[in-house]
């Protein structure tokens, strides 16, 4: 690390702290659940800072539609464990150690279940693809898959990288990093950047924060992230170059049209994007964020897709 900025030590120790001590419901390395012998498997693949606990935010729609009779793996590469610093996950060595591990899971998986349901969030399509044409065609034949989040194939600049790099940046593997402050108040600006999301169904409510599911630090009394747009799009681009689409199994896919990662760009984009990787393609759009689409509504609409 070097090139700190006026506060970037108590940021980096603030953020040191908190992943290291900070208890979260859902962002933790448990990676596999349920039944080894049953006839179904479920695969989740997490996007961007995603970690294996993840699906369990999932598993009550998961299991009320497959069953609890059902096996559940995750992607688990040490290497993106929820105890990394962010900064130190994505750098191409790592990308290929993720990309072993799907092709050896997934081709497993299919060699010793009836049924395959794969479950990719985010960015994760692209770490898929990545990994596909190491995957059996044994495991092709018998496999769904479910996007969740539909996320661009690059990331844009963002003014917020001018103004923070300054308050709390440092470089690392030759891109700067800086970290974004996470607040109700200002979804006006990002609706990304929201910290907390009320549902209710029927008599049920439920409120969930952001830190339950995904990883936040809290400094200056607020809540922050570490992202590297260009750190980010160099690994994209590493995937991309040797990842193998469209994707010809059959494929549901959950996307938000207020996703923030799109940058207020209209459905007719995220559309376009779709029909470039898959063929063979059921869509839901919902109005919603890019985190808060997963509600348990929208979770059990997309997967009742698979009739």
């Amino acid at each position: 690390m070097e090139d700190f900025q006026l506060h970037t030590k108590k940021f980096v120790a603030a953020c040191t702290t908190s992943l290291r001590n900070d208890y979260r419901q859902f962002y933790d390395d448990f990676f596999e659940y349920g039944n080894k012998a049953a006839d179904t498997a479920l695969y989740f693949i997490p996007g961007i800072n995603g970690v294996p606990g993840q699906i369990r935010f999932a598993l009550p729609s998961l299991m009320k539609r497959y069953g609890t009779d059902i096996y559940v793996r995750c992607l688990n590469v040490p290497e993106f464990s929820s105890k990394a610093f962010i900064w130190e996950k994505y750098t191409p060595a790592n990308m290929d150690k993720k990309r072993a591990q799907i092709v050896s899971d997934l081709n497993e998986l299919g060699k010793a279940y009836k049924h395959v349901k794969i479950i990719v969030s985010s960015n994760g399509i692209y770490d898929f693809m990545f990994a596909l044409s190491g995957v059996d065609q044994c495991l092709l034949e018998k496999a769904v898959l479910f996007w969740v989040s539909v996320a661009p194939d690059s990331f844009e600049p963002t003014q917020w990288e001018k103004l923070f790099y300054r308050i709390n940046g440092f470089q690392e593997g030759g891109h700067r990093w800086f970290a974004v402050p996470n607040s109700n108040m200002l979804k006006m600006l990002n609706p990304e950047v929201s910290v907390w999301h009320q549902w209710k169904r029927g008599g049920v409510q439920k409120k969930w924060t952001k830190t339950d599911i995904e990883f936040r630090f809290r400094c200056f009394g607020m809540l922050w992230m570490y992202i590297s747009i260009s750190g980010f799009n160099k690994i994209l681009e590493y995937m991309r170059k040797d990842a193998s689409f469209p994707i010809r199994i059959k494929s549901y896919i959950l996307a938000a049209t207020e996703d923030g990662y799109w940058q207020g760009k209209p459905e007719s984009e995220i559309t376009k994007l779709i029909d470039r990787y898959f063929v063979d393609r059921e869509v839901l759009y919902r109005k919603a964020s890019h985190l808060w689409v997963l509600n348990p509504d929208n979770l059990d609409d997309l997967l009742a897709l698979d009739r």
